[in-house]
């Protein structure tokens, strides 16, 4: 048992010997291999405690407290920071007032203050140097550059932009994208207020039959409502509760909805006319729909009415096919191909798109032929110029001598 005791004292000498241990009167507590080194001797420096290999090696301020393996390692004027863990606010240098707690947690922060960071890369990430900003998590705020005053809460909540500004993420993988703005949840998490088992992206439960449980303050009944003449719709009583209302029977209704019927997914319009939408100046007979302004759309599809209508008779037998003279002969009388409309007939008559790509499909199959045709007559030249070459070499090749 003694010679153990022995043992175990020069153990504890040898450890004291590769670490600095420093309570000085300046209250400093130093403990480990290079740990406070800039600081050790400063009397001006106090107020620190500084424990792992080189935490707060830099460190020239007081009232630090650093632990773990390089926890503020790079520190140096920065004061009344906490960092806890492995490399926690490891390059953080003029940053002050900062909470880190985890393994890298607020790893690359330089110059942020006001910070609250729990958790491993909480906080983490490069240029994460802005201020007030709480990340609670595992990689929780790693992605928020030059933010302020933003609050992450669950697994790898961040924010998807940079330099945000009073945003809030709250919950595993949510992102938040703008300043000013709070996402809860990932982007298919179900948020429920009142219930514990939400089946919709926001679902409310009051708890009372016949009540929504969402009141907008300023939106009441009193307000002029914007959607007129809806059979049923949503409104708002005078608390300003959401509710389902209906127009009653002695409403006045300036419009005739008896010429709109819902015909399954349909919504047909009887009037024998047609439609305008917008500030239209000319309405010819025989159209359904006139918009001003432009028709956005992703996808437009032109009936057509039979194959005659379509320009696949260029391959039929018997087609007459134009010879490339005449024409160019008619692009020079007339500044326009054979059969498609010059620009003063479209701008006078429209642009009939089915029309025109079917003019335009026959000139594409028209120049097709032209091609095939072309290609013969290549191939039929470069076959009578291979025949000459061949014929020339024999006449130039000089006949065989004879000893």
């Amino acid at each position: 048992m003694r010679i153990q005791t022995v043992l175990l004292f020069f153990v504890v000498l040898i450890s004291l010997s590769q670490t600095r241990l420093c309570a000085q009167p300046n209250t400093n507590l130093i403990l480990g291999f290079q740990a406070g080194q800039t600081s050790i001797n400063s009397l001006s420096v106090s107020q620190n405690t500084l424990i792992g290999y080189q935490a707060g090696s830099h460190v020239t301020t007081s009232a630090n407290t650093f632990l773990g393996y390089l926890a503020g390692g790079e520190a140096t004027s920065g004061n009344f920071n906490t960092l806890v863990g492995v490399q926690a606010g490891q390059r953080i240098t003029t940053g002050s007032h900062n909470l880190m707690l985890g393994t890298n947690a607020g790893m690359y922060t330089l110059s942020g203050s006001h910070n609250l960071y729990l958790g491993a890369d909480a906080g983490a990430g490069a240029g994460v140097n802005g201020d007030y900003n709480v990340a609670l998590g595992r990689a929780a705020g790693l992605s928020n550059a030059g933010g302020t005053g933003n609050i992450f809460l669950g697994s790898n909540a961040d924010a998807s932009a940079r330099n945000l500004t009073n945003s809030v993420a709250i919950g595993t993988d949510a992102k938040v994208a703008v300043s000013n703005a709070i996402v809860l949840g990932s982007p298919l998490a179900n948020v429920g207020i009142g219930t514990s088992a939400p089946t919709t992206r926001l679902y409310l439960s009051s708890g009372t039959t016949g009540q929504s449980g969402l009141r907008l303050e300023n939106l009441t009944s009193n307000q002029p409502a914007v959607a007129l003449n809806a059979v049923k719709f949503l409104t708002v009583d005078a608390s300003g509760n959401v509710v389902l209302g209906s127009l009653g029977a002695s409403d006045a209704m300036n419009h005739q909805a008896d010429k709109w019927t819902a015909e399954g997914e349909l919504l047909r319009n009887a009037n024998v006319g047609g439609v305008v939408i917008g500030n239209v100046t000319r309405t010819p007979t025989g159209y359904g729909l006139y918009v001003a302004k432009g028709l956005l759309t992703e996808r437009v599809k032109v009936a057509v009415a039979s194959t005659a209508d379509w320009s696949d008779k260029v391959f039929e037998p018997g087609y007459q096919l134009p010879s490339l003279e005449r024409v160019a002969g008619f692009i020079q009388q007339r500044g326009h191909l054979p059969n498609v409309p010059s620009a003063r007939e479209i701008v006078q008559q429209g642009n009939d798109l089915g029309r025109t790509d079917a003019l335009l499909l026959q000139k594409i199959e028209e120049l097709t032929l032209y091609l095939i045709d072309l290609k013969k007559e290549v191939s039929q030249l470069r076959r009578q110029d291979r025949l000459k070459t061949a014929r020339i070499r024999r006449l130039e090749t000089p006949h065989a001598v004879h000893p």
